[in-house]
Formats: C-alpha cells, sequence, structure tokens
C-alpha cells in the first residue's frame, strides 16, 4: 500500500509541473489554475494502473443526508466569519505584496472544477487507501502534510509560512476526514468544503501572505480540528 502512495504522489508532482507548463505555453489566466487537476489526474491514472488493488473512488454517495452538505458548506462559512472578526479586533494590517486576481468572476468560475479536481485526489483516492490502514487521526494528518508543498506561494514567503500552511492544512483535512469518511470520502462533499474555503478566502485577499494573519487562521481551523476529533472520537482514533 505504501509503494502505491509513493508512485501517486511521485505521479502528482509530474502532472502538477506538466500542467503548469502547459498552462504557461497556453498563456492562460493564472485565475485558472491548471495544476489543481494534478492529484485527480494522478488519482484516475492510478485506478487504471492498478485495476487489480479494487480501489473505488466515489463521487457521490447517494445515502448522505442533504444535511451533511449543507454542513460542509456552513463550516467553513463559519470559520470565516469568527476569522474576520478575530483579524479586525486584532487590527491585522494588509501585506504589502497582497495578490490580486485580474478577473474575480474568472477565478470564481475555475474555483469548483479545481476544487474537484483536487479532492478527486487527496479524499477520493490517497486519504480512502492510507485509512484503511493507519486509521483516521494519522492518516488524515498525513493527507495534510503531503498536501502542503504543492502551495509554493506561501512556501516562498519563508519557513514561518510553511509551518502555519502545514497547521493549517492538517486541520483541514482532520474536519473533511470527519465529513467524508462515512460516505466513502465522497468527492462532492469534500469538493464542497474545498469550494466554500476557497470562496471565503476571497475575503481575505490582502491578508493571505500576512503571517499575523496566518497564525490566527491556522488557530482557529486547528481548534475545529480538536472539536472534530471530540465529537467523532471512535472514528479518529480506534484501529484498522
Amino acid at each position: 500500500m505504501f509503494a502505491r502512495i509513493i508512485v501517486f504522489y511521485g505521479l502528482t508532482w509530474f502532472f502538477l509541473i506538466l500542467l503548469g507548463g502547459v498552462q504557461q505555453a497556453a498563456g492562460l489566466p493564472a485565475e485558472i489554475s491548471l495544476p489543481q487537476w494534478g492529484p485527480g489526474l494522478t488519482a484516475l491514472l492510478m485506478l487504471a494502473l492498478f485495476r487489480k488493488d479494487g480501489h473505488k473512488i466515489i463521487v457521490h454517495a447517494k445515502e448522505t443526508p442533504a444535511l451533511r452538505y449543507l454542513t460542509a458548506a456552513l463550516i467553513p462559512v463559519g470559520a470565516a466569519l469568527v476569522l474576520r472578526l478575530a483579524a479586525s479586533l486584532l487590527s491585522i494590517q494588509p501585506a504589502e505584496d497582497a495578490p490580486a486576481y485580474n478577473s474575480l468572476l474568472l477565478a470564481i468560475l475555475w474555483m469548483p472544477l479545481g476544487a474537484l479536481g483536487e479532492e478527486l485526489g487527496w479524499r477520493g483516492y490517497l486519504n480512502k487507501r492510507l485509512d484503511a490502514r493507519l486509521g483516521g487521526l494519522a492518516s488524515s494528518l498525513l493527507v495534510g502534510l503531503l498536501w502542503m508543498p504543492i502551495h509554493l506561494p506561501f512556501l516562498q514567503r519563508g519557513p514561518l509560512m510553511a509551518v502555519l500552511l502545514t497547521v493549517l492544512l492538517m486541520a483541514y483535512s482532520v474536519v473533511l476526514y470527519a465529513l467524508t469518511q462515512e460516505t466513502g470520502f465522497s468527492v462532492l462533499l469534500a469538493g464542497l468544503f474545498h469550494l466554500v474555503i476557497n470562496l471565503t478566502n476571497l475575503l481575505f485577499l490582502d491578508l493571505l501572505y500576512q503571517p499575523a494573519f496566518m497564525a490566527l487562521n491556522a488557530g482557529i481551523w486547528a481548534l475545529a480540528a480538536l472539536v472534530s476529533i471530540g465529537l467523532k472520537r471512535n472514528l479518529f482514533l480506534s484501529r484498522r
């Protein structure tokens, strides 16, 4: 199983680089991030290469109640509201070199595709494979750790941002596990959560690369992860 994970991660980086090159050669705007489909294409290739593994990606679990989809959308919204209030009270100042989209509409139109492309790989394939061997807590934390290095713009901001980003993505991964594990790691459910995260991040474009803001963001989501573990202790801590 771990050999498959190494292959998956290596192929993911291959597709990330390939798609980044295609995007650059085609002159596509930054709002359309083709590399987001690196994990998804890798997951589909893994299914084709290793059919005997019997791995199945669940795009949509029919028995998933509507309330769970609503929860997947409302958790990021609630976290964003708390984050906005806390950032305001702490008077965190915008970063001097804050990024900006040339076309906010184009970015929003791409976001559903990008979120599904990532979650097809990270949850639909990787977390599901790891969960069978490692269990909830270890598998979700490992997926968050492996998810982190593809966010190059943050890593270029130095080691502190890299550490804070790692905490944030591990926390996202834990909350995503709590939401999706019982649905067979539904890609649509995970994609909805991922999409709303990306949409709410638009509220903080001028703060995203500010270390104080990232520390606050990571802290709020770490708390959400701890609550998720507490509420579903058996799911996270049971041995496989």
